[in-house]
């Protein structure tokens, strides 16, 4: 192994890749840091990789099969090789591992999509995991990476069989909560309900949910407390079990899709400080139209710094964004971390990655400096995930459990504190996730650690 206690590796690429060669070699990097290996550029290294044929001798040679498409051209429909969707089979039908990461962490497949949502977003029919019928539940680039993990141990069986978590925990998951409703005014919080119970009867034409949230606003109001923010509930139950917490705030609202609270109103200020000094982060939750005009997102930044909250991260309101502008903004705003590419009304890996890590941008064929917490879990995506409102919890778990299997995930699992109230939509989502089968079960209001320092490719 190298001096520094970290085994080192190196990987070759042929001379007449040269289109593709910065994509294995971001994937490369991307199993690396995982697994804990420095990749070198170049002289001795304790394993060496071939991608395809190569003029030096290599202790592992990994099959080459992927090919660059057009922008507008989106992922054929896979093969099944070994139990596994493959989109670059290699020389005699091998498969290609490293061109199979980058499909899944750069998402290629998504720049052809020209039929947005409503709100601007890819929607889950246009991610590589929709238009082919995958289950998203699966994290199918850490598949990919034991592949590749599995050819490196043959060569250096030393290496540990699982990726090292840099936290102490087996399973590490990010709580975080977005701050999409601030109100000290008993009338604004009752106008909040009374919207709610309007969605619940007139969108979701769910008559028994507009009952509840209606019974529950009256039993809070009795007993005087917030009847639409349930900040108070989540601080203290973040405090008796020892979380700590990312609360993403909007920091400007420019769009009536925007939560309207303002920095400088002195209860806002209060409550937000109040959450800071219980030692969670605030991050950005990035407005409505944060990526609409130029600078906006680091203006919003900004204005979290004046007020005493500086962010070095967030989330996009509304997990708004098309593509690679979210982390042009990002980058501009100095920002180290995102937690945006997920979907709202779905569970799962939309990377098909249970870990952390660097976004690729395909104009410039580099990786760009953010990490990426994947968000797989909101507590609003558990009421359309299966028709079966019993069973939320074993969802929400089983993905939590997905994550963890393929080694101590790193995935983002946010929830609005007023799912916690009652006032928004069903009951508490956490009852069901206690109450899900002992087989089943994780300790899930115990496994939230807030990533500080990940190690990223």
């Amino acid at each position: 192994m190298a001096g520094d206690g970290a085994p080192t590796a190196r990987l070759l690429v042929g001379p007449d890749e040269p289109a593709v060669e910065p994509r294995v070699r971001y994937a490369f990097s991307a199993y690396a840091a995982l697994h804990g290996i420095r990749v070198v550029p170049d002289g001795p290294a304790d394993v060496t990789v071939a991608y395809g044929d190569a003029a030096e001798r290599a202790d592992v040679t990994l099959a080459a099969g992927y090919r660059p498409r057009p922008d507008h051209v989106p992922a054929p429909p896979p093969t099944w090789i070994d139990g596994l969707p493959c989109f670059h089979p290699g020389p005699g039908g091998r498969p290609d591992p490293l061109g199979e990461i980058f499909e899944w962490l750069a998402l290629p497949h998504e720049a052809a999509c020209t039929d947005l949502d409503a709100i601007g977003r890819v929607p889950p029919r246009h991610t590589l995991a929709g238009t082919h019928g995958l289950d998203p539940t699966v994290p199918w680039a850490n598949r990919w990476i034991a592949v590749v993990h599995a050819e490196v141990r043959r060569a250096l069986p030393q290496l540990p069989a699982a990726p090292p978590s840099p936290f102490e925990g087996r399973r590490t998951f990010v709580a975080s909560h977005d701050i999409d409703h601030l109100a000290g005014s008993a009338v604004v919080n009752g106008r909040r309900v009374v919207e709610n119970i309007a969605i619940a009867l007139l969108q979701r034409r769910d008559p028994a949910t507009a009952a509840q949230i209606a019974a529950t606003a009256v039993r809070r109001a009795v007993r005087r407390l917030p009847v639409a923010v349930g900040l108070r509930e989540v601080l203290a139950g973040e405090a008796e079990r020892g979380v700590q917490a990312t609360y993403t705030v909007v920091a400007e609202s420019l769009h009536p899709r925007d939560p309207g609270y303002r920095l400088d109103d002195e209860y806002v200020l209060r409550t937000l400080r109040a959450v800071a000094a219980a030692g969670h982060e605030i991050g950005a939750h990035g407005s409505y139209r944060s990526l609409d005009r130029p600078g906006q997102l680091a203006r919003e930044y900004g204005l979290l710094a004046a007020a005493g909250l500086p962010a070095t991260g967030g989330r996009q309101h509304w997990l708004r964004h098309r593509g690679p502008e979210l982390f042009d903004a990002l980058v501009e705003a100095d920002a180290r971390w995102d937690s945006t590419r997920g979907h709202p009304d779905e569970v799962g890996f939309r990377h098909g990655a249970a870990f952390p890590f660097l976004p690729y941008d395909l104009r410039t064929e580099s990786a760009v400096p953010i990490v990426e917490i994947p968000l797989v879990v909101m507590e609003r995506a558990l009421c359309s995930a299966t028709p079966d409102p019993a069973a939320c919890g074993s969802t929400a778990v089983d993905v939590l459990r997905a994550a963890g299997d393929d080694r101590w995930g790193g995935v983002a699992v946010p929830w609005h504190d007023t799912a916690f109230v009652g006032t928004q939509s069903k009951d508490d989502p956490l009852d069901a996730i206690r109450a899900a089968p002992d087989t089943h079960k994780l300790a899930f209001e115990n496994a939230f650690v807030r990533v500080l320092d990940v190690r990223v490719p």
